[in-house]
């Protein structure tokens, strides 16, 4: 019964996104941030384009997307370093 709830609020937390980028062309998320789904929204929607917030900052946003990429990019050096046994 907790997957299956957590499975529903899940959907739901993709799919409000979509519809607000349907009415405005861009996505906003919810108030309270969930950075997880805001993720993984976004990874499986490459050309999304996220609306600014009411109170953005964008040195903040600039430094998290930075951090963010240095952390993907470590990833995937972990994982190419792994998958060939040259580590």
């Amino acid at each position: 019964m907790k997957r299956l709830a957590f499975l529903s609020f899940t959907i739901a937390t993709l799919i409000a996104p979509i519809q607000v980028q349907a009415q405005t062309g861009c996505v906003k998320f919810p108030q309270k941030p969930n950075p997880e789904a805001e993720l993984q929204y976004l990874l499986s929607h490459p050309g999304a384009v996220v609306c600014p917030g009411p109170r953005t900052d964008p040195a903040v946003t600039t430094k998290i997307l930075e951090q963010g990429a240095a952390e993907r990019a470590a990833s995937g050096r972990i994982l190419r370093c792994t998958m060939s046994g040259r580590c």
